[in-house]
């Protein structure tokens, strides 16, 4: 029976250490989870989408009729506020009608408004996108440079023990041992400053993943990805054509030219039909009772008094007569052009602003990937053969220590720039593709 309850234990432990030791190191988050993470949890694209559901709602609006109005008169009482004296009713129902165009252009003009904000809602997503993605990399280079450190660590230990044992043999005086003492506590003390940068880079990216500012998120390890190659000149034409801020300027701008037409038609009349009937009471109150001759609508001749109608109808139509309408509107015609002008100059701003953007970011991009490869072709096997040699150097004493720690330095110094170039080229890529309106983790 003991020897079962062991075996249990013994079963049961590598599980319960993987989940322990999981749960004190944090979930390795992946750059697909955050950026899904962060777009599903932003406050300000959930705003920018409600703005865009009202807008679009509201649209319906500028084609929905008027309310029509509904009279009901009793005329000619005998007796003052006695309506069962009256001796006649009249009935009328009149519906206001706006000039024919004008509805369905004001609908145009707001649905081109709603069109602005969901270019907006995009523009937005891809902007979080950049800014997950740059803390994303920014942890990583953070977590990088800490392992750095250890490696460095390591080979100043190793350095130490050979100059404690070249000491102790008389072959070197005591300032080597003394230096590599000094160098690895100088090491361990700007490790502090490296555990303080990565909370620091972790908390960014909690912050845009709506969770605790000090939640335990590891991020995988920071990888040279090599992206499609651009070209200038293609880059450009897609930014024209796709790039979200350009669309929400240039459905701005159709949306003033709209305002603008409907600032026109406001001197343009409206109207209103009107239809009712009037139902007499009294035989005298009709129209026709004092008709001379005896009509076929009053009934047979046979000697009894004439018979009057006692209902008749009524349609109409009105109009206003727009005679101060450039008076009074002027200045919403004037506001309204102004308007359009600045729309139109916005989208050229744009367009200019977008070029130059993109130009410096497909530049940086171009410089970055070639240190990348100098980097992965020269400069981390040379500085990795250059430390082996330091060592075995340091080992037979043919260098003094501060040679070594010098070799060390620039090993870690070249790595560390390493891997900030890559950090610096996948951050550029991120902007480059914000500017051409896409994002290769679109659907993460």
């Amino acid at each position: 029976m003991v020897f079962k309850r062991t075996h249990a234990c013994l079963i049961l432990s590598p599980i319960i250490s993987f989940f322990l030791g999981k749960s004190a190191q944090g979930e390795t988050l992946s750059l697909r989870e955050a950026l899904k993470k962060a777009r599903e949890n932003s406050p300000d694209i959930q705003q920018l989408q409600a703005q865009y559901n009202s807008a679009v709602q509201k649209s319906w609006l500028a084609i929905a009729p008027a309310e029509p109005s509904l009279s009901i008169m009793d005329n000619d009482l005998t007796n003052g506020f006695q309506p069962t004296t009256a001796a006649s009713q009249v009935v009328q129902l009149t519906q206001p009608i706006g000039f024919p165009g004008r509805a369905f252009l004001n609908r145009s003009q707001l649905r081109d408004q709603a069109d602005a904000i969901q270019y907006q809602v995009h523009a937005l997503e891809l902007q979080i996108s950049v800014n997950v993605k740059t803390s994303y990399y920014n942890l990583q280079l953070a977590a990088k440079n800490i392992q750095l450190n250890a490696d460095t660590k390591l080979a100043f230990e190793r350095a130490m023990e050979i100059a404690r044992r070249r000491y102790e043999a008389g072959a070197t005086g005591q300032v080597d041992f003394l230096n590599a003492q000094v160098g690895l506590l100088s090491n361990e003390n700007d490790l502090a400053d490296l555990v303080t940068s990565e909370k620091v880079a972790r908390g960014q990216l909690n912050v845009l993943l709506k969770q605790p500012v000090d939640a335990l998120v590891e991020v995988e390890p920071i990888k040279m990805i090599y992206l499609p190659q651009i070209d200038l000149e293609l880059a450009a034409q897609k930014m024209i054509e796709n790039r979200n801020e350009i669309k929400a300027a240039q459905a701005t701008k159709k949306a003033a030219d709209k305002a603008y037409r409907l600032a026109w038609m406001s001197v343009l009349p409206d109207f209103q039909v009107t239809v009712g009937t009037t139902e007499y009471r009294e035989p005298y109150a009709s129209p026709w009772s004092g008709a001379f001759q005896y009509s076929s609508l009053t009934g047979p001749t046979t000697g009894q008094p004439p018979q009057w109608p006692t209902r008749t109808y009524m349609v109409g139509i009105q109009f206003t007569v727009p005679l101060w309408a450039l008076f009074n509107e002027r200045a919403a015609i004037s506001g309204a052009s102004y308007d359009r002008a600045a729309a139109a100059r916005g989208v050229d701003m744009l367009f200019n602003q977008s070029k130059v953007a993109l130009e410096t970011v497909v530049e940086t991009l171009h410089s970055s990937e070639e240190k990348v490869h100098r980097y992965e072709d020269h400069i981390l096997p040379l500085s990795d053969q250059s430390f082996r040699l330091a060592l075995t150097d340091y080992s037979s004493g043919r260098i003094d220590f501060q040679t070594l720690a010098d070799t060390a330095a620039a090993r870690r110094q070249a790595k560390l720039a390493y891997a900030t170039a890559v950090v610096t080229y996948l951050t550029n890529y991120a902007t480059y593709e914000q500017l051409v309106g896409e994002d290769t983790n679109e659907n993460p």
